[in-house]
């Protein structure tokens, strides 16, 4: 099944810039404006500058090439001497409770998605994959790294991670958004033998990062080096954090709906067409605690025997939330198999916003009339200043969830999903030239 090997990673020489924190940013598609100008300041040297280049159209890709050319040539950013697999574990804090979410980075073999070896759980959209195309082609460098997800119920993978960690780490930094980042390269023949021989009878489902598989996946043969036998170039793996699926650190957010720009929405009218399928009840909650706590609840989260999809609905103007719970005897079976019907998201996207609203698969597609948070009180915000029509509410998609159904072979609607926190990128970058992983 899955191949993945030890390789050489570049990294920032950390004697030559000093604390980690201040180089390392988030992946480019969650990085606005604001963000990336603070993280431009934090640090001359900061991988933002790679990760989301300045520029216009070509140039800004050149400007990426030339600039990691630079910090090469100066020993910012080094290959490492020896091949290996990078241990990274993130410490952090959300809703009063301390999470420790801990893996590996290896180059994994790119793999059709129809060989069933990694797949993918959401559609990708064109425009990010070409902006990461032209990116890595002029840097021959994938800079952030593809978060993927493996079952390991037996802990064996566990074991040696829990061994790797209890030596100093590499690299210890606290970021200001307060997680703790630690990373170990491990370089041990036998311990690398063991990871590899542990992931090859598994899948590995992208959590994180489907643009970037993706384009690495249809760049295989144009970055292979002349001369080189398929699968034997670094062009034909890409770097990625493989955690457990059993992991206790995962954490997965919801992705809450925001209603914006849609001809003719009524909410009278929804509410009434949604009573179809739906218990239609309007309650008290307005603040993000409370809706967060009712939603938890009704989906089962806080001991209920058994879990109902619920969403709720707030609308510019109304004091009361509307509260939408799946009746239990509706007939899901348009939705796909049993896999799909049980997920929120499916249900939302299958009887609300498609056939109630028309956003289809094709106004996804287009970005038109949503928009995605998933913090429930800036959606709330949202919502309180007249800026979007709506905003719909609703738990999270469960990690068990999602392996279900890309192991049956069927993929999620756009942002079904958001693992949190995000991985840090310029903790490990990926050379795409030369040989095969595994001597760099």
């Amino acid at each position: 099944m899955a191949e993945i090997a030890p390789f050489a990673g570049l990294r920032f020489d950390l004697g030559r810039v000093g604390d980690a924190a201040r180089v390392l940013c988030p992946p480019y598609d969650v990085i606005g404006d604001a963000e990336r100008l603070a993280l431009e300041a934090r640090h001359p040297h900061n991988v933002v500058r790679l990760e989301l280049p300045r520029g216009e159209g070509a140039e800004r890709y050149a400007a990426a090439a030339r600039l990691l050319a630079a910090w090469r040539a100066e020993g910012i950013v080094r290959l490492d001497a020896a091949p290996a697999l990078y241990v990274y574990e993130q410490a952090f804090t959300f809703a009063s409770r301390s999470y420790v979410r801990r893996g590996f980075t290896a180059a994994v073999r790119l793999e059709p998605f129809s060989a069933r070896i990694v797949l993918p759980h959401e559609h990708t959209l064109a425009g990010p994959k070409e902006d990461r195309r032209r990116l890595m082609i002029a840097t021959r460098t994938q800079v952030s790294q593809i978060f993927g997800l493996y079952r390991d119920a037996e802990g064996a993978a566990a074991a040696e991670l829990d061994a790797a960690t209890g030596e100093t780490p590499g690299l210890d930094a606290t970021t200001p958004e307060g997680v703790r980042h630690r990373l170990w390269a491990v370089t041990d023949p036998a311990r690398l033998a063991r990871l590899v021989a542990i992931l090859r009878d598994k899948q590995i489902l992208i959590a994180d990062g489907h643009h970037r598989y993706e384009t690495l996946l249809g760049l295989r043969t144009e970055l292979r080096p002349p001369g080189a036998a398929p699968g034997r170039a670094a062009a034909d793996f890409g770097a990625m954090f493989l955690a457990r699926a059993e992991d206790p650190g995962l954490l997965v957010l919801p992705t809450h709906r925001l209603i914006k720009d849609l001809p003719h929405f009524h909410p009278a009218g929804l509410r009434a067409a949604a009573s179809r399928a739906f218990e239609v009840v309007e309650g008290p909650e307005a603040s993000a605690e409370a809706i967060e706590e009712r939603l938890r609840q009704a989906g089962g989260g806080g001991g209920t025997p058994r879990a109902r999809v619920v969403f709720a609905l707030r609308v510019p103007g109304e004091s009361q939330t509307t509260w939408l719970t799946l009746k239990p005897n509706v007939d899901l079976s348009a939705l796909g198999p049993p896999a799909l019907q049980g997920l929120d998201v499916t249900v939302l996207h299958g009887l609300v916003l498609g056939p109630l609203l028309g956003i289809d698969a094709q106004a996804m597609e287009r970005q038109a009339y949503l928009a995605y948070t998933h913090d429930t009180g800036e959606a709330l915000a949202a919502v309180a200043r007249g800026e979007v029509q709506a905003g719909v509410f609703m738990n999270a998609t469960k990690v068990g969830q999602v392996l279900d159904a890309c192991e049956a072979g069927f993929v999620l609607p756009q942002k079904s999903t958001y693992f949190h926190p995000k991985l840090a990128t310029g903790l490990v970058m990926y050379s795409l030239a030369g040989e095969a992983a595994g001597g760099g």
